[in-house]
Parts: C-alpha cells; sequence; structure tokens
C-alpha cells in the first residue's frame, strides 16, 4: 500500500490546516489573491529567520550550518519581495493553486484507492479526492475574473482540507493495523 505522504499525521494535518485557512482567505477576503501573497511572503520570512537563528546556533559548533545560513538569507529577501511586491505573484496564484490541487488531490486519490480494501471503504470515499482534481483543472483554464477565479479557489482549497482531514484519519487506522499485521508475521 502506498502510504506517501500520510506517514505521520503532523505532515498531512498541516496540508489540511494551510488548505483550510488559505481557502478563507480566497474565500472571503476582499484582495484574496494579494493578501494570500502576503500571508506565505510572511511565512517564508518566518522561516528564514527561524533558519537563520538556527544556524547562527549551530555554526558555532560546527562549520556545515553556514549553507543553512545562505539559505535562510535568501527565504528572508524573497519573503520581503513578495510582501512588499506581492503584484508579481498575484496574476499566477490561482494557476498555482490549480496545479497543486492536482498533485495533491492526484496523491490522495492514490493513496485512498489503494487503501480502499484494507478500510472497507467504497467508491464514495474517493469523490472529494477526484473533485479536488476537476477543480484543480478548472483553475487551470480560469474562465472568469480573477476575483471569481480566488473565491472557487479558496473554496476548493477548503474541500481539498477536509479532504485531507477525513483521509489522514481513515489512513491513520490502515495504518497502524498494516504495521500490526506486518509484526504479527
Amino acid at each position: 500500500m502506498i502510504t506517501l505522504g500520510y506517514k505521520t499525521k503532523f505532515n498531512s494535518i498541516t496540508r489540511a490546516i494551510a488548505a483550510i485557512g488559505i481557502g478563507l482567505v480566497m474565500a472571503f477576503g476582499g484582495n484574496a489573491p494579494t493578501n494570500v501573497v502576503k500571508i506565505i511572503a510572511i511565512l517564508l520570512v518566518l522561516a528564514g529567520v527561524a533558519s537563520l537563528i538556527y544556524g547562527l546556533i549551530k555554526s558555532k559548533e560546527n562549520g556545515v550550518y553556514q549553507l543553512l545560513l545562505v539559505n535562510a538569507g535568501l527565504d528572508i529577501a524573497i519573503g520581503l519581495l513578495l510582501f512588499f511586491n506581492p503584484q508579481w505573484i498575484v496574476g499566477i496564484i490561482v494557476y498555482a493553486i490549480g496545479v497543486i490541487l492536482i498533485l495533491f488531490g492526484g496523491l490522495q486519490l492514490v493513496v485512498l484507492t489503494g487503501a480502499m480494501s484494507l478500510m472497507g471503504a467504497g467508491f464514495s470515499s474517493l469523490i472529494l479526492s477526484i473533485l479536488a482534481i476537476v477543480g484543480g483543472a478548472f483553475l487551470l483554464f480560469n474562465p472568469f475574473t480573477i476575483g471569481v477565479m480566488s473565491v472557487i479557489a479558496g473554496c476548493l482549497l477548503m474541500v481539498y482540507g477536509v479532504a485531507e482531514l477525513i483521509s489522514t484519519f481513515r489512513l491513520s487506522k490502515v495504518i497502524v493495523q498494516e504495521d500490526d499485521t506486518v509484526d504479527e508475521q
């Protein structure tokens, strides 16, 4: 059974919460694409600052962490550029969300398909994953204005986030059962 991306609950729950949070901003935020870019920029700066602090602490112990310091500096610089110039990315954010929904929805579909027999679930457990993939493809064709598409993208991200939470809890039971079966043999 393929469990790529679902080995730990933390990663998939983090993906779900991020998708739902960004989806809420996209669906209900006034200037949603710009706000999403700014949120991503802030997260990038925070990750850069955390990496910088960690790298500075560890570089005293070992010189290997200097690449981490360079990476942290780039993260901070790119995050600040995006925050103060979000219009560079706003035009492609809906397309990026479409690609992400296709990739993660596809991954979710593959994992759930492999686990269906162990879960005792039918085809209905795949509907939200299929909806995320179809919605992602719809976003790539972008037939409406950016305002309408950002609301649609937000709704689709929330659907994906909910599907991710459901999948995480279903698959965690299957993974535990599979581990118990392997231990018994």
